[in-house]
Order: C-alpha cells, then sequence, then structure tokens
C-alpha cells in the first residue's frame, strides 16, 4: 500500500478492487473496524466466553445459557436506543462526536474483565455478564453511527470494497492477536510478563490486549475520515424528540420506502442469527468437542483467516451479483456450515455416529475425522457468516434514502437486535429442555431460511450501481 495523488492511498494489490482506489478516509473508516472486531472474536466468541462459561460460572451448559441472556438484555435495550439514536444523529448530522464517547466508555470497560477470576472470586458471573451486556450495548449503539457514516467516509462505486475491506482488517488484526497470544502466553511453560496459568491470567489478558488494539485502530478514522455534514443544531432533548418524530414518520410511511423495510425483516430473522452463531460457536465448541484453551485458540485463528477470506470474497460477491443475491448465497453457504457443525460431537460426524475414532495424523491437536470435519465446517460457515455481514450493510446503503440512512441504521439495529435477544433466547431454551448444546442451534437454522426466502421479496439491491 502506497500513498496516491491528492492524499489517496492506493490499494493493495492483494485487493481485488478493479483499477479503482479507496482513499484515506475510507481506509482510516474501515481500520476503525479493524479494531473493533477483534472484541466479537477473542471474548464474545473463541477465547473469553468459552472462559467466563466454564471456569468463572463453571459450567459449559449454564455459561451458555447466561451468555444467552446476556443477548437478551442487550439486545432489548438496543432495540428501543438503536433507532433513536439513528433518526437523531440524522438531525444532528456528524456521527464522530457520538461515536467517540461510545468508543471512550466501552474501552474502560474492555479492561475491567481482567478481574474475571475463576469461580467469581471477585466479580461475581453475574456482575461479569453485567459488563458484558453494557459492551455489547455500546458497541451495538457504535455500530449504527460507524455503519451510517459508510455513505460519506467512502465514494459510491468503493462502498462494496470498504465495507469488506472494514471485515477483512477485523480478521487480519483478530490474527495478529491470536497469534500473539498463542506464542507470548498459551504455549509457553512461563508466560510472557510472568502471568500465572493456574489464575487463568492468559485468558483475562485476553480484554486488556482488544482495548489497547481498538483504541489505536480508532484514531484514524476519527483525524481522517469524512463525515456527515455538520446541522444548525445541537444535542438537546429537542433534537432528540425530533428525532423520534422522524422514525415514527418513517414507520408510517413504510410503503415509500418497502424494498428496505421488507430487508430489515429479512436481516432481522437472517443475519442476526448469524451474530448469534458466532457469539456462541466458541462456547459450543468448547463444550461438545471438549476442546481447551491452546485448542481454543487455533480454532478462532481459523475462524479469522475465514472472516479476513470472507471480506474480500463479500465485495467480490456484490460486484458479480449484486448485494442482494451475495446476502442470499451468503446466507446459504452460512446454513451448510451450521449444519456441519451441529451434526459433529467427539465421535459423530454429519450426525452419523463414529465407533471409537482414531488419530488420522500425528498432529499435537485436531487429529480425528471429526475433529478435522468440524473444523472444515466451521471454516466455511465463518467465510460466508461474514462476508453476509458486509453484504447486508452494503445493500442497505444502496436502497435507502441517504438523507435518513442513519434511521435506517437505526432500524437495523432494532431488527439485529430484535433476533439477537429472540435468538439467544430460543437457543437457550432449546439448549436447557434438551440438554444438548446441538439442540441449542436448531431455532438459528430456522431463522437463516426465513431470512433467505424473504429477500426474494425485496426489488432492489441489483448490480446497478449509481456512478461515483
Amino acid at each position: 500500500m502506497s500513498a496516491g495523488p491528492s492524499g489517496e492511498v492506493e490499494a493493495s494489490p492483494a485487493f481485488p478492487v478493479s483499477g479503482r482506489k479507496l482513499d484515506r478516509s475510507a481506509w482510516s473508516w474501515a481500520l476503525y473496524q479493524g479494531g473493533r472486531d477483534p472484541y466479537i472474536g477473542l471474548i464474545s466468541g473463541f477465547l473469553f466466553a468459552p472462559y467466563f462459561a466454564t471456569e468463572v460460572v463453571g459450567d459449559a451448559v449454564k455459561g451458555q445459557a447466561m451468555i444467552a441472556q446476556v443477548g437478551i438484555i442487550s439486545g432489548l435495550t438496543v432495540a428501543f436506543a438503536g433507532p433513536v439514536l439513528g433518526a437523531t444523529v440524522d438531525l444532528l448530522g456528524p456521527r464522530k462526536p457520538w461515536l467517540g464517547l461510545c468508543t471512550l466508555l466501552v474501552i474502560p470497560l474492555m479492561l475491567s474483565l481482567w478481574f474475571a477470576l475463576p469461580g467469581g472470586t471477585l466479580l461475581s458471573p453475574w456482575t461479569v455478564a453485567g459488563i458484558l451486556a453494557a459492551i455489547a450495548v455500546l458497541l451495538s449503539c457504535g455500530e449504527v453511527l460507524f455503519s451510517s457514516m459508510l455513505t460519506y467516509a467512502a465514494k459510491p462505486r468503493m462502498q462494496p470494497m470498504a465495507s469488506g475491506l472494514a471485515l477483512s482488517l477485523g480478521n487480519v488484526t483478530s490474527i495478529a492477536l491470536l497469534l500473539f497470544i498463542l506464542f507470548a502466553f498459551m504455549l509457553p511453560e512461563t508466560p510472557l510478563l510472568g502471568l500465572s496459568k493456574e489464575s487463568h491470567e492468559p485468558d483475562r489478558i485476553v480484554p486488556i490486549l482488544v482495548a489497547a488494539t481498538f483504541a489505536l485502530c480508532a484514531i484514524p478514522m476519527f483525524l481522517f475520515s469524512r463525515d456527515a455534514p455538520s446541522v444548525a443544531k445541537k444535542a438537546s432533548l429537542k433534537s432528540i424528540l425530533g428525532g423520534i418524530k422522524s422514525l415514527i414518520g418513517l414507520v408510517r410511511n413504510a410503503k415509500d420506502n418497502s424494498d428496505a423495510m421488507i430487508y430489515l425483516l429479512a436481516r432481522t430473522l437472517a443475519q442476526d442469527a448469524g451474530g448469534v452463531l458466532l457469539v456462541l460457536c466458541g462456547v459450543y465448541a468448547a463444550g461438545v468437542m471438549g476442546w481447551g484453551a491452546t485448542e481454543m485458540l487455533v480454532y478462532g485463528l481459523l475462524g479469522c483467516v475465514a472472516g479476513f477470506i470472507g471480506g474480500f470474497a463479500a465485495g467480490w460477491l456484490d460486484e458479480m451479483f449484486g448485494p442482494k443475491v451475495a446476502f442470499q448465497i451468503e446466507i446459504a453457504g452460512s446454513v451448510l456450515g451450521l449444519l456441519g457443525i451441529i451434526g459433529a460431537a467427539p465421535d459423530q460426524i454429519l450426525f452419523i455416529h463414529i465407533a471409537n475414532p482414531v488419530a488420522i495424523w500425528n498432529g499435537p491437536m485436531f487429529t480425528t475425522a471429526p475433529e478435522l470435519v468440524f473444523l472444515l465446517c466451521g471454516f466455511f460457515g465463518f467465510v460466508f457468516q461474514i462476508a453476509a455481514w458486509s453484504s447486508s450493510r452494503t445493500l442497505l446503503t444502496r436502497i435507502a434514502p441517504k438523507s435518513q440512512m442513519g434511521a435506517f441504521f437505526g432500524l437495523a439495529a432494532l431488527a439485529g437486535n430484535s433476533t439477537s435477544w429472540l435468538g439467544p433466547l430460543f437457543v437457550g431454551i432449546f439448549t436447557s429442555v434438551f440438554k444438548s448444546q446441538q439442540a441449542g442451534f436448531v431455532p438459528v437454522t430456522i431463522l437463516f431460511a426465513a431470512g433467505f426466502f424473504l429477500l426474494f421479496l425485496v426489488k432492489g439491491g441489483g448490480r446497478e450501481i449509481d456512478p461515483a
């Protein structure tokens, strides 16, 4: 990557941009997500959440149910706050001041997770769950602000690539952190900085590293990315009430934006079902496959590599088929990967029992066929699920009016968080009733399928792109 004329940054040859360039504003915008996304993979997914469930709570099944409850609480909160926030910033203009506030609040909360000791001896499991819920609310509100900046931070023809790049960068930083954690803290008998494995300090330092990465990667976006233009208003109760009024009008006139409204319903059922999968997949793998911290770290690393590929794949699929069809392809791929995951167990492949599985290679881990199939299906599903996140964001920028982009991304937060609490609720119910983590993911598959078919009713989102 090198600086080009007029302050533009020439795209890396590894990024398929068809001769076009992303400028500094778009790259800086994407880098913000590069710093934020490791929280999803390392804390909500592969490392801290399994540690929380198995060591702080002390029971993988109860821990998964508790994390599902965190999803319910945070999802309901964002379902109310997100749309109002989005509609209000449409009236106020710039997103950066509010995004900066969310960022400044969330980083200390991440740092506080260091005190989540085994058995809840310092912070009780429910206190830790409350911190996780608060972080989830702030990150979700930040997502509304950040995503609605895309139409300003990147030129129209560059928006699919900028969206995909943001997700790819999130996985690049996650891979870098995972490798550092693996070689600095997990593999050595004496971890770096003298951390104690007996006290699970290598697990507890993960949120600190994630918080530091987020802070560093956020800086360029606040310095260089284009924002919505300022308007002659200041934040006040009157502006919030104006945002609520605008939001109500938007919902009342839903017929004028039927494509966007149908999309939001499809996203509710499908895309955030994938969010449930990403949040709980680590706990699921630890509980069902019986993997320890090192295996989970490698599993997370492979998931991040898949996400890196998925971010680039999304840009290509959006250009080839349009974001609507791309989104459907990605949902279908996610379902296939999910079926492979829930059909696996230490003695099972694709729901078929394997008697006494033996090692098929002499590696340090993942030596049996069921483990390797689980890894392959997880990798496949992650590629398509991360791509789906990108295409869903690009699709909304195509079918929603630019003047109401914040409101529509706020409604997307409402739609997404409707699933993010309904999905965990169903997962928790199925897990508790059937006493099985596999059964807990059956409703997620149904939500995916419903969203896939609803997208056929969306008329926009084809290959046509407005001139830059």
